[in-house]
């Protein structure tokens, strides 16, 4: 099998690709501008965004299946559906489920979008983040609306892991590590939490470019049982450190305070039932997630952008320990 891995040479691209070699795939990584980020068979360099760049990138390369982590715009979408003549299509999506309460995300939670305006470019009227994830869920009415095209989609929620460009769960260690409480939303830190390891979405993305069966689905990836509690006590307990949580309501918690979250409308984790039962997906464990990632955490020291509030975070815990 010789697979193109769009937006191959970035975070999760680089686990999907080493998984799919692994496993003895011919694996072609491709993206806008070549990077020294991992080591591949191959590599092509493309704007996808140019219809005849992606035509002739699908001519040259050939590939039996496209993974793409890149597309979060509709017309990238369909231009595959109209160029892309393999047996399998895999789309890396996420965002794309509405607000569930602290209910668990099933696949059949989310509705194709119906009667709205395609979403806008980023930097327009929306923030980057909400444009890229109605990108998303606009992908995905594309590919539930196409008939005869062999697609699959894999739904991680937040992934983490080492070199994290986010640095979303740097900001959990930076915490753990300086010794002061940290705040978490009072309604959703003890519930499960929507997170994944980078490792665990590229086998997942494997396994979804290897289904030996023609479908049209799409498979949650994330941890299972995992809240935001046990992720800072378990960070803790590998760091040799006792974190103190402080309790906020969620409207009243400073948003760089907890990157995570858990917002309280939104899923409580991800129903990995189909996964497990189609996919034949097994997340890993936390541990072993924490390991690899503290230990690039603790060669490269990344800091997160909203560390830098941590003064008003640590006077805003004084206040409330005094109610």
């Amino acid at each position: 099998m010789r697979c193109l891995v769009v937006g191959g040479t970035g975070f999760i691209g680089t686990a999907a690709c080493r998984e799919l070699m692994r496993r003895g795939v011919e694996t072609i990584a491709a993206g806008r501008t070549p990077r020294p980020y991992g080591t591949f068979t191959s590599h092509l360099v493309f704007d996808r965004t140019d219809p005849a760049q992606l035509a002739s990138a699908l001519e040259r390369a050939r590939p039996d299946v496209v993974l793409d982590l890149a597309a979060f715009q509709p017309a990238e979408v369909q231009a595959m559906v109209e160029l892309f003549r393999g047996e399998r299509y895999v789309f890396v999506s996420t965002g794309v489920y509405p607000d569930l309460h602290g209910r668990p995300a099933r696949e059949e939670d989310f509705l194709p979008l119906m009667g709205e305006p395609p979403p806008p470019a980023p930097g327009t009227t929306r923030s980057d983040l909400e444009a890229y994830l109605s990108g998303k869920r606009w992908c995905e009415t594309v590919l539930a609306r196409t008939e005869g095209f062999p697609w699959v989609s894999v739904r991680p929620p937040a992934v983490f892991g080492a070199d994290d460009h986010t640095c979303r769960i740097a900001a959990y260690i930076q915490r753990v590590q300086d010794g002061g409480p940290l705040l978490v939303p009072a309604e959703s830190y003890e519930r499960q939490a929507g997170l994944a390891w980078s490792r665990d979405v590229g086998y997942a993305c494997a396994l979804a470019c290897d289904l030996q069966r023609d479908v049209a689905a799409a498979y949650n990836v994330a941890f299972e049982g995992v809240s935001l509690r046990s992720l800072v006590e378990s960070i803790g307990g590998a760091l040799g450190r006792e974190p103190e949580l402080v309790p906020v309501p969620f409207a009243e918690l400073p948003r760089s305070a907890s990157p995570y979250g858990p917002d309280p409308r939104r899923s409580a984790g991800y129903d990995l039932s189909r996964s497990r039962r189609e996919l034949g997906f097994l997340p890993s464990k936390l541990e072993d997630a924490l390991a690899e990632t503290l230990a690039w955490y603790l060669v490269r020291r990344p800091s997160h952008p909203g560390y830098a509030d941590r003064p008003a975070e640590l006077e805003l815990a004084a206040r409330r320990s005094l109610r």
